[in-house]
């Protein structure tokens, strides 16, 4: 073992293998479930029985197995930071940020371990167990946080790993001159308030409610100084949270207050959504949906001139339909339709943008991971967010329809004239997608109608994928373990930056700034949608820099109270929010999409990216105001919901 640890490169494999296997067996542990799941809808509907408080069991071993994850994500580094700044940072600067960002994160996961286990002691000594089969509830605590005790050891190694590195980085040319600024400001804030909490606490404690607002915009600074600086997005919000309530309750309950936040929404009823909805997307692209859809859609649409790129804009949606993630649609789709756009001759302007702009459609077309994150955040109701995206995501395929219609029309040459299909193709297409159609249909319709639960329809959703998968002959060993691989890392990724953003919300909660900022909007002499319309524009700025995730995670704690205040529903705000950060992503100059196609294929430049995406940001300029003017696009079908 000494030898091992001796090594960092043998250090790395040895965490990496270890934690994989947790890993592999927690997400296995998850889809058996779903299928426990959805053996017990069956019981339901064809002898009317169901197992009895099954909800119970299985919320304490989805908890268990997703807390499972986390090492193997603290072992594959699978934090979300913002680098933004990184072209601007020297190799030196950039590893010593890099081992500040371990450093914080290292905080992170012990506070987390440490705050879980004596919650498992108390509720030990409490006898404290589920409602209806009295299953005790301390085991389960204790094997949450021996997770992130086991997170805590391997970003140890991470830390000293990284030192090493540090030490042995030769000086460079050095970083631009705003980076050493913001690093300078950071270190300068973050060593003024250690300095002062430790001595004259009572003076923190009194400007914190004398000044909560005051105290919050720092806090705000403070974060976005961490976040420009690279430093793991859910690890700073962790520690910023946790250091202001400690302000305000102490250090005991501060910590306890994260890491029980943190437990009970482990516990909660539908925390397997999202990692099952992830397995759903993960075995529908082995079993190959992704050709099957964009089969199907030039198989409808080639005919008409353009039909490629109108193709692919329908299979993005498809996609949506099973992966969640714009992402991985325009990272998938990029490398299947760009290619055939160009053995066309398509103009690369329409092709690039066709593929980058339909990529936001991953995210919008439910099931969707970013509109779960967001109801886990506000508590609102999973089902119905994914239903009321489901009108302005239809809107958002027509208007991309229109906008490669406007481009075709007005540009003759952009496009090869149409080519016919024949019916032998047509056929074999719709044969061919059928299931994953019929996946779709069933996991939205049963939701729809009210014949599942999210948690059902996410465990019908993902045990319809493996079985497409195994029928198909796609699933292998390499196959699973890639499966289970990225359903992993996506899983600790999120419920890490969710377990800050919990900590984090509760400091911005207990400052009662967001109460604040209500009552300051409600004293500005405009109306409602003046107040949304500047949102809307905060956010596509911050879309064009963040990923959606990390916009949600900061925002949500005082945007929330806000849009409440201003008479807005949870639900329109919740698919409003999701077009607007969307939209970033193909926005120039920041826009992740973009940077995805181009680096499909380096030989396009990104100015052609950009400059062929214009005609879709129009499209979503017009959806957005259309779906502020009517808000029943989003808040009608909800209505009609079983």
């Amino acid at each position: 073992m000494q030898d091992i640890l001796d090594t960092p490169r043998a250090a790395d494999r040895w965490m990496r293998n270890t934690t994989g296997g947790i890993a592999v067996v927690a997400i296995a542990g998850i889809l058996l479930g779903a299928g426990v799941v959805v053996a017990d809808v069956l019981g339901k509907w064809l002898f009317g029985h169901s197992v009895f408080a099954l909800n119970e069991v299985m919320s304490l071993v989805f908890a268990v197995a997703v807390a499972a994850t986390f090492p193997a994500g603290a072992a594959n580094r699978v934090n979300l930071k913002i680098d933004l700044l990184a072209p601007l940072t020297g190799a030196r600067m950039t590893a010593w940020l890099s081992v500040v960002g371990s450093v914080v994160l290292l905080a992170f996961f012990v506070m987390l371990a440490w705050s879980i286990w004596g919650l498992g002691l108390r509720y030990h000594t409490q006898a404290r167990a589920t409602a209806l089969l009295e299953v005790p509830l301390a085991p389960a605590y204790f094997v949450i946080s021996l997770s992130m005790w086991a997170s805590s050891a391997v970003q140890l190694l991470h830390v000293v790993n990284d030192t090493r590195a540090a030490v042995a980085t030769p000086k460079d040319a050095g970083s631009s001159g705003i980076v050493v600024v913001l690093a300078a400001l950071f270190a300068g804030i973050c060593l003024g308030i250690l300095y002062w909490m430790v001595t004259d606490m009572d003076g923190v404690t009194n400007f914190m409610y004398a000044s909560p607002g005051l105290a919050v915009l720092a806090a705000f600074a403070l974060l976005w100084l961490g976040v420009f600086l690279q430093i793991p997005l859910a690890s700073v919000t962790a520690v910023i949270g946790v250091v202001g309530a400690l302000a305000v309750l102490g250090p005991n309950a501060a910590v306890n207050t994260f890491g029980g936040d943190s437990a009970d929404f482990l516990r909660n009823d539908q925390v397997a959504t999202l990692p099952l909805f992830l397995i759903m997307g993960a075995f529908s692209v082995a079993a190959g949906v992704s050709h099957d859809l964009f089969r199907l859609g030039n198989a409808i649409l080639g005919p008409l001139r353009g039909g490629l790129a109108y193709a692919t804009i329908a299979a993005c949606a498809g996609f949506g339909a099973v992966s969640g993630n714009s992402v991985v649609t325009s990272a998938t789709f990029g490398r299947m339709a760009l290619p055939e756009m160009q053995k066309l001759k398509y103009a690369p302007t329409l092709a690039t943008a066709t593929v980058a702009a339909g990529g936001t459609l991953g995210a919008l077309v439910p099931p969707s991971g970013v509109i779960i994150l967001f109801a886990l955040l506000t508590e609102e109701s999973i089902g119905a967010l994914f239903v009321a995206a489901m009108i302005p995501a239809a809107l958002a395929i027509v208007l991309y329809f229109c906008a490669v219609f406007a481009t075709v029309t007005f540009s003759k040459d952009t496009v090869p004239a149409a080519a016919r299909v024949p019916f032998s193709e047509i056929r074999a297409a719709f044969v061919g997608a059928g299931p994953v159609v019929g996946m779709f249909a069933i996991v939205i319709g049963g939701l729809y109608s009210g014949l599942f639960t999210v948690t059902e329809s996410a465990a019908v959703g993902a045990v319809c994928a493996f079985a497409l998968a195994i029928l198909r002959g796609r699933l292998n060993r390499t196959t699973l373990l890639r499966v289970f691989s990225e359903t992993t890392t996506t899983v600790a990724m999120i419920y890490a930056l969710i377990f800050g953003g919990l900590m984090f919300a509760f400091f911005v909660n207990l400052s009662q700034a967001p109460d604040l900022v209500a009552a300051w909007v409600s004293g500005i002499d405009a109306k409602p949608v003046i107040v949304l319309a500047i949102l809307v524009l905060i956010y596509l700025a911050l879309g064009s820099v963040m990923d959606s995730f990390g916009v949600m995670i900061i925002t949500l704690p005082v945007v929330t109270p806000i849009i409440l205040h201003l008479g807005y529903d949870m639900l329109f705000w919740g698919v409003l929010m999701l077009v607007v950060v969307e939209i970033g992503m193909i926005t120039p100059p920041f826009g992740m999409n973009l940077f995805i196609i181009k680096n499909i294929d380096p030989r396009i430049s990104l100015t052609t990216v950009m400059k062929g995406v214009f005609p879709f940001i129009i499209a979503d300029i017009v959806k957005i105001i259309l779906i502020i003017a009517f808000p029943a696009l989003s808040l009608w079908l909800p209505s009609t919901m079983n």
